[in-house]
């Protein structure tokens, strides 16, 4: 029998025995009462030490009521530093859940820890769910010490939670007792198996904290809906007025912290002393900011889950905020020619087809529309105001009585908000006035625009108001009681979040597409990042249905700073600027219409370059604007069937769709005769200098970091005309050595590896250096570096805490002696004197949850072996006199039945 069998029957009560007992080391213990000695005289004394895999550490507030040291740590500011690798136990449970013991009464609901990771490393949690009746539910969320959420795992359908990092840095990580109690495991670093099932969304998703969109479900009888409702008020949840009931609503969170926490306990249905809440509501107040943003944000987490819980919405959700796609380029512009749009449009072959449609003996009457939600667009500029179907309108949705659905959709930025006008630009890309001999050349000239404004003056976008905005241009109910004179044929998003397609977006995307009108969204722009990591299409772009674009350069090649995956569906240009992105080496930019200030603040129309996925967007926004003009009956449906048998574009990098771009790049032309061949049901058939740089400019090593590359690159200019070459490096600190690497000619001059040897740092702080490259021109290039020193090892030290080892007599089963042993300096020592049989099993376990329960699932546990033996299985050691050296080796006992 193996040792979870053995030692769960046998030691069951052991822990709360030994509790009562003096010190639990000498001279017997309640397990061996009626047992027959076998010896006389003293008996034989036992010793032995226990071993711990490396990293391990114990939460510093268990339920086991012997832990030693104990510290609470329910919040950031009381965070448990560990060290990386880790292998935590510990326990959490809501007040008055779980066994008897430390926390039982005034619960423990939350463990708070702080370390540092690396990119690759993965945060795990695994718990103990329970019976049917009485099943505990944890949660695991994972925060960046700058603020920003990292992921968050809280299904409610698992024992499992996973976070995985993407990025080096300081980490808050959080367990959470959503429901009831459990004892824990918790890991973080290096994945154990390079095929482990980790699918939680880990981006870093930025939303307002104390918003959540939800969706009142229909099916829910009315009394059922206002009981829910009802507890929701009782929480300190108010619904924003305005919404349709049968849209999505804005509900607000209490702006205090100690409501939201007595909200929280509220949906939770905790039932605690007055004491016990007024303490409850003093944790987590803290004169850290940045420390209380990231508390703020996760209680909303907790809030959209314990809402979601009551049954009265179909979904709850934060209201996330959504980024421009574009990189801002130089300014102010000093071309306004077309020539800087031709070599674009002809990649996409737009000019072709252009001439196509311009050959049709009769010109359809009807002009798509094309809506553009984005930061607003200049109303009046020249090359726009032609192309409006109305002045279009603004959601924005502030802390203030009602909402701003103002009806106008104009770029509402002063010129000390932002230098450009992104929305303006992204809106004369798809379709500016053309053939007018000012300004730029529409994608689209024959459509029109309908702006919709969700920044203001804001730089982030929320979800909410994205949500009413794509109703609106569909022309479905939504928060500003209107609708349009006439539905958007296509409507482009040119922002987005990291993350995984919300049900909020997914559901909105439904509506907007069944109402017949196409959504096209950027996929992002955060692929060219300081630790070269891959980035996912960004939300809303990879939800399904909508059309995720993609961005490349000139060549034809994946832009340096596209996000990418399998929810990619097409690729246009997107720009380069300022790096040597394309072969050519020259800088490049998307030319459209922008938004200019004179020296007194005033509004003045002009054109300019802009790169990113934004950019790419429209493009296709346009492509698509022209198809709906050849053919308005165009579905939904018959234009995804299009791109997914190749129709509109042309296949890039591996053949068929790929996460690069996806079915590849959009081809004006073939899209305009497959429009044709659907509306008529014919085929048409169609006849020097160089400036250099290294790459990173900055090198950010974090506490982990130990090697990196840099690279001498053409930052601009034509790479042909590079004769400099480098002729020494030198570092500033002797921690970091360099050493030529192997460069790739496509991408980098010369390259450094830079190691740093970090036991020559500084004892703590943080450490700044540089690396410098010096060029036969004798021109100097220098690199800052710095690191961060780790964040430390486990408050209480290695090991898993207050540990029980057991005497039993392997012939009986019985447990005879139980002996508490703590930890001292990382190590455990242990020894009984008296055992009086002649044989014995010795085992070793943990109890964080103080369940009286030794080597359950999860929990550390060991036996004593000998030989070649696995540790699952028992070896009973034969005395004929004292033993020492009885060691034993403990390793938390997997989970599963």
């Amino acid at each position: 029998m193996g040792i979870r069998g053995v030692a769960r029957r046998a030691a069951t009560g052991l822990v709360a025995a030994c509790a009562a007992l003096a010190g639990c080391g000498g001279g017997g213990s309640a397990g061996d009462t009626g047992a027959a000695a076998e010896l006389a005289g003293p008996g034989y004394r036992l010793s032995g030490t226990l071993s711990v895999p490396a990293g391990a550490a114990v939460d510093s507030d268990l339920n086991d009521v012997n832990q030693l040291g104990r510290t609470r740590n329910n919040d950031l500011a009381t965070a448990q530093a560990l060290g990386a690798p880790v292998l935590l136990v510990g326990s959490v449970n809501r007040p008055g859940t779980g066994p008897a013991g430390s926390n039982q009464a005034d619960g423990d609901p939350t463990d708070a820890h702080v370390l540092d990771l690396q990119p690759g490393d993965l945060v795990e949690l695994e718990f103990a769910t329970g019976t049917a009746t009485e099943s505990a539910d944890l949660d695991l969320y994972v925060a960046s010490a700058d603020g920003s959420l990292t992921g968050a795992s809280d299904r409610s359908d698992t024992a499992y939670e996973c976070v995985r990092i993407t990025q080096t840095g300081r980490y808050y990580l959080r367990v959470e007792a959503f429901r009831r109690a459990a004892g824990y495991t918790l890991r973080a670093g290096p994945a154990a198996t390079p095929t482990t099932g980790c699918t939680a969304t880990t981006a870093r998703t930025v939303f307002d904290p104390g918003e959540l969109i939800a969706q009142i479900r229909s099916s829910n009888a009315a009394t059922a809906t206002v009981s829910a409702q009802a507890l929701a008020q009782r929480a300190g949840v108010t619904p924003v007025a305005g919404a349709s009931a049968r849209g999505p609503q804005l509900l607000r969170l209490p702006d205090q912290a100690a409501s939201r926490r007595s909200g929280l306990a509220v949906l939770a249905g905790d039932r605690v002393s007055e004491a016990t809440r007024a303490r409850i509501l003093s944790e987590g107040t803290s004169a850290d900011p940045l420390r209380d943003s990231i508390e703020a944000r996760l209680e909303t987490l907790r809030y959209a889950k314990a809402l979601q819980a009551t049954g009265a919405y179909d979904y709850v959700q934060p209201n996330v905020l959504l980024q421009p796609s574009a990189t801002i380029g130089p300014f102010p512009p000093n071309d306004l020619h077309y020539g800087e749009q031709r070599r674009d449009h002809e990649l996409i072959t737009l000019p072709a087809a252009i001439q196509r449609i311009q050959a049709l003996p009769m010109q359809p009457a009807q002009r798509p529309v094309i809506a553009v939600i984005d930061t607003g667009v200049m109303l009046d500029h020249p090359d726009l105001q032609p192309q409006l179907a109305s002045p279009g309108r603004t959601f924005l949705t502030e802390r203030l009585p009602g909402d701003r659905n103002l009806a106008s959709g104009d770029d509402q930025r002063l010129a000390a908000d932002h230098a450009v006008s992104h929305g303006t630009h992204v809106a004369g890309t798809a379709a500016a006035a053309t053939y007018n001999g000012i300004g730029v050349a529409g994608v689209a000239p024959m459509a029109r625009l309908l702006p919709l404004n969700v920044f203001g003056r804001q730089a982030s976008a929320k979800t909410i108001d994205l949500l009413q905005a794509m109703l609106y241009a569909a022309g479905l109910d939504n928060s500003a009681g209107v609708l349009p004179a006439r539905r958007a044929d296509v409507i482009n998003v040119s922002m987005g979040s990291p993350g995984a397609c919300g049900v909020a977006f997914q559901d909105t995307v439904n509506r907007v597409r069944a109402a017949g009108t196409l959504v096209v969204a950027a996929a992002g722009s955060l692929a060219d990042n300081p630790g070269g990591q891959p980035a996912e299409v960004q939300q809303p772009a990879n939800c399904a249905g909508v059309i995720a674009v993609g961005a490349i350069d000139s060549d034809r090649q994946r832009s340096r700073y596209a996000n990418s995956g399998a929810a990619l569906t097409v690729a246009a240009p997107g720009g380069d600027l300022g790096t040597a992105g394309v072969a050519s080496g020259l800088s490049e930019g998307i030319f459209s219409t922008l938004v200019n200030y004179s020296g007194d603040g005033l509004r003045i129309p002009g054109v300019g370059p802009l790169q990113g996925s934004s950019m790419a967007a429209p493009q296709v926004s346009g492509v698509l604007a022209l198809m709906r003009y050849l053919n308005p009956d165009l579905s939904v449906d018959e234009i995804d069937t299009l791109f997914a048998t190749g129709r509109l574009t042309d296949d890039l990098g591996a053949t068929g769709h790929d996460s690069l771009f996806g079915h590849g790049l959009i081809n004006a032309l073939k899209a305009v005769d497959a429009a044709l061949e659907s509306a008529t049901g014919t085929s048409s058939v169609a006849n020097g200098a160089a400036t250099l740089g290294l790459r990173p400019a900055r090198l950010d090593l974090g506490s982990l970091r130990s090697a990196a590359t840099i690279d001498l690159v053409v930052l601009s200019g034509k790479r042909s005309s590079v004769t400099a070459t480098v002729t020494a490096v030198r570092s500033s600190h002797p921690a970091l050595a360099l050493h030529t690497g192997t460069a790739d000619p496509s991408i980098s001059l010369h390259r450094q590896v830079l190691d740093v040897d970090r036991r020559l740092l500084p004892a703590d702080g943080s450490f700044s250096a540089t690396v410098t490259l010096t060029l036969s021109t004798g021109a100097e290039l220098t690199l800052p570096v710095t690191l961060d020193r780790p964040a430390g090892s486990a408050s209480s030290g290695p090991g898993f805490g207050p540990v029980y080892v057991t005497l039993s007599d392997p012939d009986t089963g019985r447990v005879l002696h139980t002996v508490l042993v703590h930890a001292s300096q990382g190590r455990y020592a242990w020894q009984f004197s008296g055992y009086r049989r002649s044989k014995v099993v010795v085992r070793a376990g943990a109890d964080p949850n103080n369940d009286g329960v030794l080597c359950g699932p999860g929990k550390p546990c060991g036996t004593w072996v000998s030989g070649n033996l696995a540790p699952s299985h028992e070896r009973a050691a034969t005395l004929s006199v004292d033993q020492s050296g009885l060691d034993l080796s403990l390793s938390p006992v997997p989970w599963g039945p």
